[in-house]
């Protein structure tokens, strides 16, 4: 899926990666999550960054973590792609903020971002039940399982 940021084609036509490719850009771990959980913490209300960060914690009770300078940096790749606009807003106290938005085409890709991890789900709820299919064949428990891999209690502690 190439998801089109403009209303005409040409030399002026931007298209952006849908999310397989971004995933594929940073597999494995929190940081893939992050770019899908700030955009839905901006779907959820617009916001600056600090307020971004706090929903996005919230929303993931901890699991995904942003630094400001980090979640800063995504908002401005994110503007200068089109999936999100800014503007200066007052604050209740001290100077104006800069809040954001998503755009039509920040909605269309925390759209793809949903398929895709609908289907990640998928594929980890499949995997973890063969795991635990060759633990079991293998006379393994999963708490035997996390021991192995943790090794042994004590150093120079036999199996």
């Amino acid at each position: 899926m190439v998801i089109d940021v403009t209303e005409t084609s040409g030399p002026g036509r931007k298209t952006l990666r849908t999310a397989v490719d971004r995933a594929s850009s940073n597999p494995g771990g929190r940081t893939s999550l992050v770019e899908p959980t700030l955009l839905c913490a901006l779907a959820t209300r617009p916001g600056h960054g600090y307020d971004l960060k706090r929903t996005v914690e919230e929303m993931t009770e901890g699991l995904v973590s942003l630094d400001l300078p980090g979640t800063y940096r995504m908002l401005r790749r994110f503007e200068a792609e089109g999936l999100v606009e800014s503007s200066w807003a007052s604050g209740d106290c001290g100077p104006q903020r800069r809040e954001y938005a998503l755009t039509a085409a920040g909605w269309a890709l925390l759209a793809d971002w949903r398929q895709f991890l609908t289907r990640q789900r998928r594929a980890c709820q499949l995997t973890t039940s063969a795991i635990d299919a060759a633990l079991g064949a293998a006379g393994q428990t999963r708490e035997c399982a996390d021991l192995h891999a943790t090794g042994p209690a004590e150093p120079g502690g036999g199996a």
